[in-house]
């Protein structure tokens, strides 16, 4: 009789320490750019350079040395802007794929060009590159508004905006 009750209670003394240990390790993660979201939340940077990938304070200070609204030049090719743009969410997007959609400022409700990459969303920051063509409508002169958000239930829902020249 005593062993049976000896054993019972290391079962379920064994039962109760394990339970603290699985629930230590579904602790949610804490996205570092949280300060961040609260401050450029809503924001879109475009640059012609490359974009350091920073977190936290250090993104920040970032964020804050440059200006959303850039001129961009060409380098390379007269025809063609290569770009770089930094999106900063006020809240976390829906796990999915992300959409780019490009809009000349004096046609707002025409797209000229859109992109889904396959990057999946989650975090506050999203960061891209993509290329800018004659081609496809994107002319010197011209200011065009950038939108970063997502297709839900088949409209666009708006997670940041910029706005950039090209020269």
């Amino acid at each position: 009789m005593k062993t049976w009750l000896v054993v019972a209670l290391l079962l379920v003394s064994g039962s109760v320490s394990a339970a603290p240990k699985k629930a230590s390790k579904e602790l949610p993660s804490v996205d570092p750019n949280i300060a961040v979201a609260k401050t450029h939340g809503g924001k879109v940077w475009v640059s012609t350079e490359t974009i350091p990938t920073l977190e936290g304070d250090a993104l920040d200070k970032w964020l804050t040395a440059h200006p959303t609204n850039g001129e961009l030049a060409t380098k390379e090719r007269k025809d063609r802007w290569i770009i770089n743009f930094l999106a900063v969410f006020k809240k976390p997007p829906a796990k999915g794929p992300m959409t780019v959609q490009f809009v000349d400022k004096k046609e707002p409700k025409v797209i000229v060009d859109q992109f889904s990459p396959q990057t999946p969303g989650g975090a506050l920051v999203y960061q891209e590159g993509y290329d800018l063509e004659q081609d496809n409508g994107f002319n010197k002169g011209h200011t065009y508004l950038i939108r970063v958000g997502q297709l839900i239930k088949k409209k666009f829902q708006v997670y940041a905006t910029g706005e950039f020249s090209l020269k």
